[in-house]
């Protein structure tokens, strides 16, 4: 397991304690997704503005990649020991950090989402706008 910065310890405490049916599952499918959405982020950002061009559609087409990332997620960050060094680290918070927690946890999770298709939909309007100056009249 990677060691873990403070902020990412809590975030899997709180994805693990969602919901009592598969808390492992939870947590390495919601980074798994996070991580994959903050990868495709980073690639409009690389396709919007340099010349360098990735290709998105590579990613999504091949169910491999998802799989392997998956994979990858679990060997990186799922320990079952220091995940329970984890809840012992976090279980006597305060009702009012456990707020402010969750808070800050449901920002990280929407806004990761809502930042790509923010970026999505600039990086369409950009591109369409681009071939509109770029068309020979």
């Amino acid at each position: 397991m990677l060691p873990l910065c403070k902020f990412y310890r809590y975030l899997i405490y709180r994805l693990y304690n969602f919901s009592g049916d598969t808390p492992m599952v939870n947590v390495i499918i919601t980074l798994t997704l996070i991580h994959t959405i903050q990868l495709m982020t980073l690639l409009l950002i690389v396709n919007g503005f340099t010349s360098i061009k990735v290709s998105l559609e590579e990613c999504g087409k091949n169910p491999l990649f998802g799989i392997a990332f998956m994979v990858l997620h679990y060997f990186l960050f799922y320990d079952k020991k220091k995940w329970g060094a984890i809840r012992k680290e976090f279980k006597d918070e305060s009702p009012r950090h456990k707020k402010i927690g969750l808070i800050v946890v449901l920002a990280y999770l929407l806004g990761t989402v809502f930042l790509f298709f923010i970026l999505g939909l600039r990086y369409d309007m950009y591109r369409d706008y681009l071939k509109y100056l770029l068309m020979d009249k």
